[in-house]
């Protein structure tokens, strides 16, 4: 039988469960609702299993910061709720729990579970193996390029494919960075004044960011290595495409900061993913 790559988003999943179970009192101790945490993570990783049939499993944490984006954007998530601190005391049980399950965990500090699962998505799609992406992260909605890989959110129990990602954003997996770069998506700013619409028909109608930059859109002519604007320039270009011009320095970083890695050195192979089920006495 071909082989099934799950890969688990640890702290997409945890991070949700915890949230969604209320503490029994106002004051009620912390670890009680880790504790239900725990043990709810437990059950969903074991009903992805059964719903997804896995013959190879991998959970990803989030290694500590800084990363790369850090470095690119100081400010990278400097708004996002930081995580409560019994549970990010206390994740080293879910780490252990998952291995006695005969599952394989991965965190390395400065690298972030996108680009870990990006990295594996890529070597999987050119080894053909089929994937399943646990997360419900978008940013992993451009990986969906490959018929290869699906992206499941075990919440809403929903699958999101290339077709998918085609009905909600109007463009092609591929064309994903571009368009987070000019519409932004959570901790990515974007260019400031676009929005979905104007991101989708800018890529539409150009067909990537890049073009939009070219000499024969802003009415420029090459001279030597330079581009000189027309004066008409100001009438003719309106709307969003005069804001990602003027924004072009944020729009490019923020691709950058929405394209996945695919070149991480993980030092795995498939083989040390592959899942055999233990039993827990």
């Amino acid at each position: 039988m071909a082989p099934t790559l799950l890969l688990i988003d640890a702290l997409n999943l945890i991070r949700r469960i915890h949230a969604a179970i209320p503490s029994r009192e106002p004051q009620a101790d912390e670890n009680q609702q880790v504790d239900g945490a725990l043990s709810a993570t437990l059950s969903s990783v074991q009903r992805a299993i059964r719903e997804c049939t896995p013959s190879h499993v991998l959970m990803v944490f989030d290694g500590d910061p800084p990363t790369w984006r850090h470095q690119l954007l100081p400010g990278y998530k400097a708004q996002r709720k930081p995580m409560p601190m019994v549970l990010r005391q206390r994740l080293v049980e879910f780490n252990n729990a998952f291995r006695q399950m005969g599952l394989m965990t991965f965190r390395r500090n400065g690298v972030e579970a996108d680009d870990v699962i990006g990295a594996i998505t890529h070597k999987a799609i050119a080894a053909k193996v089929k994937t399943v992406i646990l997360s419900t992260d978008k940013t992993y909605r451009q990986l969906l390029h490959s018929p290869l890989v699906i992206q499941r959110d075990h919440f809403q129990k929903e699958n999101f494919d290339s077709t998918s990602v085609r009905t909600e954003y109007g463009i092609t997996p591929e064309k994903l960075p571009d368009y987070w770069g000019i519409a932004g998506v959570g901790d990515i700013p974007g260019v400031e004044g676009v929005g979905k619409k104007g991101a989708t028909g800018l890529l539409n109608r150009f067909g990537s960011l890049q073009a939009i930059f070219e000499p024969d859109v802003t009415g420029g002519e090459k001279v030597g290595e330079k581009v000189e604007v027309k004066v008409e320039v100001e009438v003719k270009v309106k709307g969003a495409l005069k804001k990602v011009l003027e924004q072009r320095e944020q729009a490019e970083l923020s691709v950058r900061l929405a394209t996945l890695q695919h070149d991480v050195e993980l030092g795995l192979s498939l083989k040390d993913l592959r899942y055999q089920e233990t039993t827990q006495g």
